[in-house]
This record gives structure tokens, C-alpha cells and sequence, in this order.
């Protein structure tokens, strides 16, 4: 009886486990083996690569190695090098010309008895160690360059990790993580007292408020984005209305910097933060808030120590959703913030449409959910006290 009740569960849970199987563990699979993946050279130039093994970028290229890239270069069409050749562009800014056109060339008059001279009449760059030295770089099959890429570093000659000279990904990420971090503290001091009041009030006059609650859910992105630039910028009704009451003697920039970011993602993600502290208060059993009143608690000492800790779990829970939902915004920041606030999301855009880098692109993703992760860890962390108590009592 229990097999046939345990085969009607697994057969229930079934598509749902294969749903979330298809769409979230097996992208993430394939984001880890794309941001260490680098097989693009190896595959149309295997024997290239053979043929460099052991070559010293100080030392002439050897006659066999300009035979190797020969054969190579004729035994793949040209149509099936653009992954190669941008691979090879990444090492070596240039190098994709100078491949496809080795290729063409190839293709029309073959390379004759010396592949050397052949190749070094077609393009000079031949002769010089930098595109050697990238087909060196990128023989792959495996890499950690992306993933070290990702974090401003970068593997030396001698094989040492150093930083790089360009820092620009570990700010990104930071910045990210600053928004991601202080929308989330905003609406958790925005939404509290709204989820307090709302789980006070009975379940016919919550519902409205609920709705109106989800009106921002409602309305597109791009909609929501024009509103908070008409309504913050210098002519808008925000700011005259500040110069009117005397506020402020100029108009203040409200927009196209962080304090429009800030504001247009709270405005979006506040129900993320209300709904689950709303359905953790309302599970909270009201005699145990008027016991502690009989015992001589404040209304504020009954609300730390009784009412908060058993709504610890929906706020973990709000804040989850915000802080995940706020660190992958990609179009909020780009139109209403300005140059400097721009999240990791518009940068992965960039890596992967501008500069068809899709390695680089699923490095910055893995390090992203590498450092969500951890914060997801710790706040589990805080959250264990709590369960440790629901147990114990």
C-alpha cells in the first residue's frame, strides 16, 4: 500500500520536478561548463596545436607548424571559423581577420609547396609570435581564464594568478550587490509596518489593499521606467513640487543616477517584500500577542521578542525574493540610471551580444550566483536560532 501511495506522489510530482530540472538546474550546468569550456581552436585546429606543443614564444615559428596551420586552414570551410576565429579575437584583437583571411586565400589557391611562404606573402602577421601565441592561449579544451577574467585576474607567463590591469568586473559586481542590498533594506523598512497593518486587519478589508498592492506587477517595465523619468526629472511634478514648497531652491537630479534606480526597483519589488512577511503575521496566533500584554510586555517588547521572531522566516523570505529579483535587473538601471550605475546584467548583455564572448558572459554569471549563494547562506544562518527555538518549544 505505501509503494503504490509513494509511486502516486512521485508520479504527481513529476512534472513539476522535470520542469524544474529543465529550466533551472540544467542552465546553470550548462552556464559552469560554457564559462570553463574552450574548444572552439581546438576543433578546426588540432593539429596546429599539436604541432606547437612545446614551442618557445622566444624561437622562430617551426616550418612544420606554418604545414599544420596549412592543412588546418584547408580542411575547414570558412562558413564553420566564426567561433574559432572570435575565440582567437579575444587573445589577440586582429586575429580574426587575419584567420579568415588565411582561410579565403586558401580556399582559392591552396598553399603550394611552402605553406610558410605562402601564408607570410598573404599577411605578415604570420611571422610574428602574437597569433602563435594566441592559438597557444586558447587550445583549450578546458580554461579558467573566463572565470579568472570575471574577478579583474588574470594567469601570467610563470602560471601565477595575478591581478589585472583593467579592473573593471569586481566594481560591477560590488555595485550590483550595494543596489541589490540597498533596495532590499528599502523595502523591508517600507514594507514592515505596511505587512503589520495589513495582517491586523480582517481578511475582507486586506484583499483590496492586496490588490492595489500589485498594481506595480501589473504594468510593463518599460512603462514603469517612462513613468519614474517624467516624475523625477528636472521639469517633472516631483521636483516642482519641491521648488513650490521651498524645499529646495533648485531642481534637485532625480533621475539618471542612483536615486532614480533606487527608487523605480522599490517601487516594483515592494509587494515581493510585503506578501510573504503578510502570510508568515497572519499565521501568528493573536492570543499569544495579548498573553504577553497580560504579563506586563510593552506593545514594542511584545513586538521584538513575541511578534518579529515568528515572522523571521516570511522576512528571510521577502528579502530573498527582492535581493535576487534586484541584483538581475538589467532594464530598470539602464534607463533610469546613469553610466555609473549600470548592473552586472548590462555587462553580461555586452560580453555576450556586442562582443559574442559567451564565455566570458557565463563566467560572470557563475560568479554572480557564487556570491548570491553565499548571502543566501548566511541568511539561513540567521535564520536557524529561530527554528532551533520553534523546535525546542
Amino acid at each position: 500500500m505505501q509503494i503504490r501511495r509513494h509511486l502516486g506522489t512521485g508520479l504527481l510530482l513529476a512534472p513539476a520536478v522535470s520542469f524544474l530540472i529543465l529550466v533551472l538546474v540544467v542552465p546553470v550546468i550548462i552556464m559552469f561548463l560554457e564559462s570553463v569550456r574552450d574548444a572552439d581552436v581546438r576543433g578546426v585546429l588540432p593539429e596546429t596545436i599539436e604541432a606547437l606543443d612545446g614551442w618557445d614564444a622566444t624561437a622562430p615559428i617551426p616550418e612544420q607548424v606554418f604545414a599544420a596551420l596549412a592543412r588546418d586552414l584547408e580542411a575547414t570551410p570558412a562558413a564553420e571559423w566564426g567561433l574559432a576565429a572570435n575565440r582567437l579575437n579575444i587573445e589577440l584583437p586582429g586575429a580574426r581577420a587575419v584567420v579568415l583571411s588565411g582561410v579565403r586565400d586558401l580556399e582559392e589557391t591552396g598553399a603550394g609547396e611552402s605553406p610558410r611562404a605562402f601564408l607570410l606573402a598573404k599577411d605578415e602577421r604570420w611571422g610574428e609570435p602574437g597569433i602563435w601565441q594566441a592559438i597557444v592561449s586558447a587550445r583549450g579544451p578546458w580554461t579558467i581564464k573566463f572565470l579568472l577574467a570575471a574577478l579583474d585576474l588574470k594567469r601570467q607567463a610563470d602560471g601565477t594568478v595575478a591581478t589585472d590591469t583593467q579592473t573593471i568586473y569586481r566594481a560591477i559586481l560590488v555595485r550590483t550587490f550595494i543596489i541589490a542590498v540597498s533596495v532590499t533594506g528599502i523595502c523591508l523598512i517600507l514594507g514592515l509596518p505596511v505587512a503589520v497593518y495589513l495582517a491586523s486587519l480582517p481578511q475582507r478589508r486586506a484583499a483590496p489593499l492586496l490588490l492595489v498592492l500589485m498594481l506595480p506587477l501589473w504594468t510593463s517595465v518599460l512603462v514603469r521606467a517612462m513613468a519614474w523619468i517624467l516624475l523625477l526629472q528636472n521639469s517633472g511634478p516631483v521636483n516642482q513640487s519641491l521648488l513650490f514648497l521651498a524645499i529646495v531652491e533648485a531642481p534637485v537630479q532625480l533621475v539618471f543616477n542612483r536615486v532614480g534606480v533606487l527608487v523605480a526597483m522599490t517601487h516594483v519589488l515592494l509587494p515581493f517584500m510585503i506578501l510573504p512577511m503578510y502570510n508568515a503575521m497572519r499565521s501568528i496566533p493573536r492570543n499569544q500577542l495579548r498573553a504577553a500584554g497580560s504579563l506586563g510586555a510593552s506593545p514594542w517588547v511584545t513586538f521584538r521578542r513575541v511578534y518579529l521572531p515568528q515572522c523571521r522566516a516570511g522576512i528571510a523570505a521577502g528579502c530573498i525574493l527582492v535581493f535576487a529579483s534586484a541584483s538581475g535587473y538589467y532594464i530598470t538601471p539602464a534607463l533610469v540610471g546613469g553610466g555609473s550605475d549600470q548592473m552586472l546584467g548590462s555587462f553580461v548583455g555586452v560580453a555576450a551580444l556586442r562582443y559574442n564572448n559567451l564565455s566570458l558572459a557565463a563566467a560572470l554569471g557563475v560568479v554572480f550566483m557564487a556570491v548570491f549563494l553565499l548571502m543566501i547562506g548566511l541568511l539561513f544562518l540567521w535564520l536557524r536560532p529561530a527554528a532551533s527555538a520553534r523546535i525546542a518549544a
